[in-house]
């Protein structure tokens, strides 16, 4: 009898969020900037401004664009 052969199953990697993006996020999140966020492979982050719809923010453009969110909302 043959040994039965088993499929190797491979998953796509999720990348890890670093340790900075978390902070800036749940910072803006805590201070009601945002009103949510997640974490969307192919676009970066996908960002929710409460009553408007949810933005994607590119990874290395994240810390601008909450700046950004921030001087216009005072």
């Amino acid at each position: 009898m043959k040994p039965k052969r088993t499929k190797a199953v491979t998953s796509a990697a999720s990348p890890e969020m670093s340790g900075g993006d978390r902070d800036l996020l749940t910072s803006a999140y805590r201070t009601g900037l945002i009103a949510g966020w997640r974490q969307d492979r192919e676009r970066g982050y996908c960002v929710a401004l409460g009553n408007q719809p949810d933005e994607y923010v590119e990874v290395a453009k994240l810390s601008s664009y909450l700046e950004k969110l921030r001087t216009s909302a005072h």
